[in-house]
């Protein structure tokens, strides 16, 4: 007897393993292109969103007055939730203060705390908030914005800014205090002369 099958015995066999595996292999065959051709059309997808968003904030910041107001009212519908937004918010925000609203600074700059999910922008959103509290004599507001700042790299900036808001306090130990712990938190070689005067000034605020 041979040792191999005869074509009809192969035959046979391939349609045997055809009828039991055939269904499975077209679909999993279905599945794979489509995972491949639904992945390229979302990654081209998101490229033209963003491409989109960021068309859409460039002709924002190309307008002004009514043509930027209507801009920021689309932006919000269309690209809410997005970094583009937060930069409209923060141009928003100093476009209010400088024409003396300030109280519409601050509620955008809010809308990017509330906004922001990596905390980076939602930081310079609270000490940009802070300041703006502070000028207008609400220290312990300010204080609790400031108290939201997360990120490492704001910290001598915030201790500094609290420094600020304790000394208009009167609380000169407490602004002392602060000021050389934003001191401590300069990088070696980094000069500040205006922190090391206010360092300075305020160095006898325990004595007596």
């Amino acid at each position: 007897m041979s040792d191999y099958m005869s074509d009809e015995e192969q035959l046979e066999k391939l349609k045997n393993w055809w009828d039991a595996n055939g269904t499975s292999l077209i679909v999993g065959l279905v599945l794979a292109v489509a995972g491949i051709v639904g992945w390229r059309w979302y990654d081209g997808a998101r490229n033209s969103e963003a491409q989109a968003a960021s068309d859409l904030y460039a002709s924002f910041v190309a307008t002004e007055g009514e043509a930027q107001a209507a801009m920021a009212v689309k932006i919000d519908a269309e690209i809410d939730g997005t970094s583009y937004q937060i930069f409209s918010l923060f141009h928003r925000a100093q476009s209010a203060v400088d024409e003396g609203d300030v109280a519409a600074g601050e509620a955008y700059l809010s809308q990017v705390i509330a906004i922001d999910a990596s905390d980076l922008l939602s930081d310079v959103a609270r000490v940009r908030l802070a300041r703006l509290l502070q000028q207008q004599d609400k220290s312990e507001a300010a204080l609790t914005a400031l108290s939201g700042v997360k990120g490492g790299g704001f910290r001598a900036q915030v201790l500094e800014l609290k420094g600020d808001i304790h000394l208009v306090r009167d609380e000169r130990e407490l602004a002392h205090e602060a000021y050389v712990a934003a001191a401590a938190e300069l990088n070696e070689g980094e000069q500040m002369p205006l922190l090391e005067m206010k360092v300075a000034d305020t160095a006898n605020a325990n004595e007596g």
